[in-house]
């Protein structure tokens, strides 16, 4: 494992990014306060729209690490929201010894909203955590707190592999509803959620959007022998941006009521 830095964006295995690896954003077995780190606009700016897995341990129990995830199925700022919800808890480290949460790890990816949460590299790394730390739970505390020492947990989240490094991307159908012209007369647009709205350049603003009926995605999931396992399932969500939603039906009054309803919001259409 290489030197621990404060801040980084290194690929994990000299990744390609064209692949939408798993990256290092933060690394230091010294650990920061949560709080700290998260006061800083540029670590805010780092989480923006990623699927994330952390390690963090509390001021008032450092006997025990715990690792998770978040934005792994809504991105946008999902992934600061999680971490914020620490702080909101343990509170911030100075005042009292006991008080605040330290940080030492987080890995990220892009979000994809193509790639459901489950097929995701960040769960499928977390997942891989709690198979090989199982032995180090303590009953009654969950999967995700464990006793093992930190350089074993940086370890297994750093070391390569593309079972656990690379998102499972569905591959899209052409008679799939994103295509324009192949859409029915009956297509209608059911409601809208949540929103993404890019942090930097001049991205439009996508919606979460829900249909009154699904589309087929064709799943191709890597099995032994390098052949692939193929599935379809339905799926009646997906991402437009305002000029798309409006051209379908009940589209601009699902979108309108959205807005509406965030009035604090940051729309980019």
């Amino acid at each position: 494992m290489s030197k621990p830095t404060r801040f980084s964006t290194r690929l994990l295995k000299q990744a390609q990014p064209s692949l939408n690896k798993v990256e290092i954003i933060y690394e230091n077995q010294q650990g920061i306060e949560l709080a700290q780190w998260l006061s800083k606009a540029s670590n805010r700016r780092a989480l923006d729209n990623k699927r994330i897995l952390y390690v963090v341990r509390a001021n008032i129990d450092n006997s025990l690490i715990k690792f998770g995830v978040g934005g792994v199925e809504h991105g946008g700022t999902s992934a600061f929201g999680r971490l914020l919800q620490y702080v909101n808890y343990y509170g911030e480290g100075g005042q009292f010894d006991c008080m605040g949460i330290k940080l030492f790890l987080i890995v990220a990816n892009n979000y994809n909203a193509n790639v459901e949460g489950k097929n995701s590299a960040i769960f499928r790394k977390e997942k891989f955590l709690k198979a090989q730390l199982k032995g180090d739970t303590v009953s009654g505390r969950g999967t995700e707190r464990v006793t093992t020492n930190l350089q074993k947990v940086f370890n297994l989240i750093l070391q390569g592999s593309n079972q656990t490094d690379e998102d499972i991307e569905l591959e899209r159908r052409k008679t799939e509803r994103i295509q324009q012209q192949e859409l029915q007369p009956d297509d209608r647009v059911v409601k809208v959620t949540s929103h993404i709205t890019p942090s930097k350049g001049t991205g439009k603003t996508e919606y979460r959007t829900h249909w009154n009926r699904p589309f087929i995605l064709t799943e191709r999931k890597p099995i032994k022998d390098g052949k692939l396992e193929v599935t379809e399932k339905k799926i009646f969500t997906n991402n437009q941006t305002y000029q798309q939603l409006i051209k379908f039906q009940d589209g601009k009054e699902a979108v309108d009521k959205y807005q509406a309803s965030k009035p604090r919001a940051k729309f980019r259409d």
